[in-house]
C-alpha cells in the first residue's frame, strides 16, 4: 500500500431515557486518528483535526444487499424504497438560491456482496447490507446500524462507504459479549410504538454515506440517539440541511463526473488482502483505524471521547 488509508466507523445507537443533549450545530467528518495525531474538538464537540472528508466525484453509486433482511422481513423492494427516499431527502435540501447539494446518486442494482470490505486492486461497490446472522463488532451495545468509510488520509477523498444494519437476533453473540436486546419487529412504513423505524435509521446512516458527522441538536436526523416508535428521523431538519449544504456546496470543485466505485464496479466480494478491510480491524501495517466519535451514552464502541 503506496498511502495509509483510515476507516472512520459511525454508529446509531438506540436512545437511553433520560439523557440530556445540548443545542448545537452540524458536524462534518474529519480524519483523525490518535496514533497519528492529537484529535481536537470545538466547542461544539465536533472533532476539527484531520482531513475533511469528501466525495471527490460529482457522482457516487450505491447498492443493496439482493436479498433484503430475510429475518427481519424486510425486501429487497422496501428496503431499497427507503434508501432511495433516504437520498432525496438528503440530495432536495434547499440551499438556498435554487441551490441543492452539489451530488449525483447512482443505484448500481442489488448485489450478493454483504460484506464491509474495501479492495486496493480490484472493483469495488458502496453497499446497503442486512446482519441477519450475527453483529461482529464487540462492545457496541444496542447499535442499530454502522457506517464505515474508507478514505485517503492526506486529503480525505472517500474511497469507498459501506452501510451495515443490525437486524441479528437479540441473543446473536458478539466477540467479547451479548449483544443487548433489540425490538423484535423493523418497519418499513407505519412504525409502532416499539418497532424500528427502518426509514429513520436509513436516513441517518445516508447522512454519514454523504459526509456528516453526530450533532448534538436533539431533534436533528443526525443525532446519535434513537428512540423505538420514533419516525421524525426519516425527515431532515434545519440543521441536517445546514450541514449537508456545507458538506456539499454547490458549484464545489469535483475531480470528475464517473460514479463508478474506485476500481470499477463489482456485486461480488473480493478475495482477502492485506488492504481489504472490515471495521474492527486494521488492514494491515500501514493502514489505522479510527472508530467512531461521540455516540450515544448506550453505545460502548469506543470509550474513550464521552
Amino acid at each position: 500500500m503506496t498511502r495509509a488509508r483510515l476507516i472512520f466507523s459511525a454508529a446509531l445507537g438506540l436512545a437511553l431515557l433520560g439523557t440530556t443533549l445540548h443545542a448545537s450545530a452540524f458536524c462534518l467528518t474529519h480524519g483523525c486518528n490518535d496514533r497519528r495525531q492529537k484529535c481536537e474538538y470545538d466547542q461544539q464537540g465536533c472533532l476539527v483535526t484531520g482531513p475533511l472528508l469528501h466525495w471527490a466525484s460529482s457522482c457516487v453509486s450505491f447498492d443493496v444487499q439482493r436479498d433484503g433482511s430475510p429475518l427481519r422481513q424486510i425486501s429487497y423492494a422496501d428496503a431499497h424504497q427507503s434508501i432511495v427516499e433516504a437520498f432525496r431527502q438528503w440530495l432536495s435540501a434547499d440551499c438556498g438560491g435554487g441551490t441543492r447539494p452539489d451530488i449525483h446518486i447512482s443505484d448500481f442494482g442489488p448485489v450478493e456482496c454483504h460484506q464491509a470490505e474495501y479492495n486496493q486492486d480490484s472493483p469495488n461497490a458502496n453497499i446497503v447490507m442486512f446482519r441477519d446472522d450475527s453483529w461482529p463488532y464487540a462492545n457496541a451495545i444496542d447499535t442499530l446500524a454502522l457506517t464505515t468509510l474508507i478514505f485517503n488520509a492526506d486529503n480525505g477523498e472517500i474511497y469507498d462507504a459501506d452501510v451495515e444494519v443490525n437486524t441479528a437476533p437479540e441473543d446473536a453473540q458478539a466477540p467479547g459479549g451479548l449483544l443487548a436486546p433489540q425490538p423484535a419487529h423493523w418497519a418499513t412504513s407505519n412504525a409502532g410504538r416499539n418497532d424500528i423505524d427502518f426509514n429513520s435509521v436509513i436516513t441517518h446512516e445516508i447522512g454519514h454515506f454523504l459526509g456528516l458527522s453526530h450533532t448534538s441538536v436533539p431533534d436533528a436526523t443526525m443525532a446519535p440517539n434513537y428512540a423505538p416508535g420514533q419516525t421524525a428521523m426519516a425527515s431532515i431538519e434545519q440543521d441536517d440541511i445546514d450541514g449537508i449544504c456545507t458538506a456539499l456546496p454547490a458549484n464545489r470543485v469535483t475531480s470528475s463526473g464517473l460514479c463508478d466505485p474506485r476500481h470499477g464496479f463489482s456485486g461480488d466480494c473480493g478475495l482477502p488482502q492485506t488492504c481489504g478491510f472490515a471495521p474492527g480491524s486494521p488492514g494491515g501495517a500501514s493502514s489505522l483505524l479510527l472508530l467512531a466519535l461521540a455516540l450515544s451514552s448506550t453505545l460502548l464502541r469506543r470509550k474513550s471521547r464521552p
